[in-house]
């Protein structure tokens, strides 16, 4: 005789959990401005030692800022410092439609060689302490700073508090802010950190753009990298984001005429928006 067992079937079940990542929806925006109809464009140049082999190409790039402005308005005016104002002349200006070439290309050597590479600094006191930059800003017209150097800002103005005032002191009008400078892993063949422009850097995080490389052609561009003169095309984002998960809206459609980069962590559109659109990138972060 034999005894067969009966045992219960007991089967294992194993359910897979995907843990859920907690995410964030971001939405960056800019409203295309208007073009002005009045411009006051001051240059904030390093005049130390090391800078004089990069006055030609200064020159050449407000040159060629000029052409660009003109096709907007004939009232602008266009004026330089240096970045200590410690050395006269400190200021050279202004120049306007009537200005030549030759203007343009003196403009750099005629300032005062300034070893103080202190750009922030320089342009609080001339805008607030001085008699010509009284007389350079009008109230009415639209700001345009380009700041130029080889090495960073050693002023004692933080980047937060100068841009703070910025906006306060020139409150009535649009401003905008270019900074060219060494950058990391840029064109320059710097040997220190304290060359590349880490505060500049940081400005013109504040205008959201990056800063232009110093040693690159920058002065065929230089209208691409100011609203105020060209039509902003990109927008750079403040987060990270999930790539897949963009989205680009044009006065509340929905675009694909767009294109991201991420070593800028920017999305660039492939058109010009008109005067008055409103661009929305919208993206997830994880």
């Amino acid at each position: 005789m034999s005894v067969v067992g009966c045992e219960p079937d007991y089967g294992m079940n194993y359910e897979v959990v995907e843990e859920i990542q907690p995410t964030e929806v971001v939405i960056d925006s800019l409203i295309q401005p208007s073009p002005p109809e009045k411009l006051d464009v001051l240059i904030i140049l390093d005049t130390s030692g090391s800078m004089t082999d990069n006055f030609q190409q200064v020159a050449a790039g407000v040159e060629l800022l000029r052409e660009d402005i003109e096709t907007i308005t004939l009232d602008y005016r266009i004026g330089f410092i240096n970045s200590g104002l410690s050395r006269t002349p400190y200021f050279v200006g202004p120049y306007d439609y009537t200005a030549s070439l030759i203007d343009f290309l003196m403009a750099p050597y005629t300032l005062g060689g300034d070893y103080l590479e202190q750009g922030f600094q320089a342009m609080y006191e001339f805008a607030t302490t001085t008699t010509e930059g009284a007389m350079f800003f009008r109230e009415d017209a639209d700001k345009l700073f380009i700041f130029v150097s080889d090495e960073d800002e050693q002023g004692a103005i933080p980047t937060a508090i100068f841009r703070d005032w910025l906006v306060t002191h020139f409150d009535k009008t649009q401003h905008d802010v270019v900074t060219i400078v060494q950058v990391e892993n840029g064109l320059c063949s710097y040997t220190s950190t304290y060359d590349v422009g880490h505060r500049f850097i940081d400005l013109s995080a504040y205008y959201g753009k990056n800063a232009v490389d110093l040693c690159s052609d920058w002065e065929v561009w230089l209208t691409d990298s100011t609203f105020l003169v060209g039509a902003q095309q990109h927008i750079n984002l403040t987060r990270s984001p999930l790539v897949e998960s963009i989205v680009v809206y044009r006065n509340g459609i929905e675009t694909e005429l767009w294109y991201y980069g991420a070593q800028t962590n920017t999305v660039y559109l492939d058109f010009a928006p008109d005067p008055g659109d409103l661009i929305e990138v919208g993206y997830v972060i994880l």
